[in-house]
């Protein structure tokens, strides 16, 4: 049986909290996630994503604020203090990139749901930011995401942070002006993935609030938590996240996720049947699922959803679509219409 993306206590906390301050009823809030606010109280808890997920599509209409998430962003004071102990180890790392390896390395404290991954090529750095369970993606999730990122960056380098380059892969919205005010004119939609380019220099400056000891002390703190959330099943979400960053640049390879994540493909056959599942069951779930998606944004053109989803061709695509869902991508298309 699969499990469920999570999401740690403190994100959606975090969300709660400012969803309130913009005006959203409390019980209106309760009502979405479907549970009291007394859950929340640990902040290291993981919950299931989909309440997360929930409580963002519903935000706009919450708040009145169709462009909400990009306005709580722009609040975001870059402490690393609303989203438990990651935020705090992040926050006390020596150097800024050290705290964003941090984060990329613990990202299963913030949730098995979330996929991250840093990428350095001076003299730009990108962060790329997706869920593991494409069906539990949401504008607002990545528009905070990203946001978030951008202010907190700039904050760390005395707003000497220019130019940056978000990349989003849903369509533009009818607000894509307030996009600008937060990452400037460099706003792309209908990518790939969603993730934000900016100058690597940043990541060599020293963390405002970092103490050493205060580190070490949750770095041991998070190691713990992580070996409990392995106990649970680690593979499938590692091996999701792996295929997620593969897709958009061709056939996901369990020989390339196998060296990924330190072992050989043997034992990765393995522990996965351990889990259940296997490497091309978690592949072809990814594709389906992110078929739908892409195939409902007319955006996309159907050649392109064949190379987001890593299809080597599009009559390999067209079968895999007659497969799942029983129908050719075009007509898939004009019945999610």
């Amino acid at each position: 049986m699969a499990h469920p993306a999570t999401i740690c206590a403190a994100l959606i906390s975090n969300t709660v909290a400012s969803l309130s301050g913009a005006g959203a009823d409390p019980a209106a809030i309760e009502r979405t996630l479907g549970f009291g606010l007394d859950r929340l109280a640990d902040p290291d808890e993981q919950l299931p994503l989909r309440h997360l997920a929930r409580l963002e599509r519903e935000s706009p209409k919450l708040t009145g604020d169709p462009a909400i998430a990009l306005h709580l962003a722009a609040q975001c004071r870059g402490d690393g203090g609303d989203v438990g102990i990651v935020g705090h180890l992040a926050a006390h790392s020596p150097t800024v990139g050290d705290g964003i390896h941090q984060v990329v390395r613990y990202a299963n404290l913030l949730g098995t749901g979330i996929s991250l991954a840093l990428r350095r090529r001076d003299p730009t750095a990108e962060l790329i930011y997706g869920r593991t369970d494409p069906d539990l993606a949401t504008v607002q999730g990545a528009e905070m995401a990203l946001a978030e990122t951008v202010m907190t960056l700039r904050q760390l380098a005395d707003d000497v942070f220019d130019p940056v380059i978000a990349r989003f892969r849903h369509p533009p919205p009818a607000y894509v002006a307030e996009y600008r005010v937060v990452f400037g004119d460099a706003v792309r939609f209908g990518q790939a993935a969603d993730s934000v380019t900016f100058p690597s220099t940043v990541l060599d400056l020293p963390s405002p609030q970092a103490q050493p000891y205060v580190g070490r002390v949750l770095t041991e703190h998070a190691n713990a938590l992580l070996e409990r959330a392995d106990a649970a099943g680690p593979y499938r979400r590692r091996v999701q996240e792996s295929i997620l960053l593969q897709l958009p640049h061709g056939p996901a390879s369990v020989d390339r996720t196998a060296r990924v994540l330190g072992m050989s493909r043997q034992t990765l056959y393995r522990r996965l049947k351990d889990e259940g599942t296997s490497f091309q069951a978690l592949l072809d779930d990814i594709r389906r699922r992110s078929a739908a998606r892409y195939l409902a944004e007319p955006s996309h053109a159907l050649s392109d959803v064949a190379f987001l989803l890593g299809f080597s061709d599009y009559s390999a695509f067209h079968r895999a679509v007659r497969r799942w869902f029983g129908v050719s991508p075009h007509t898939y298309r004009q019945q999610s219409r």
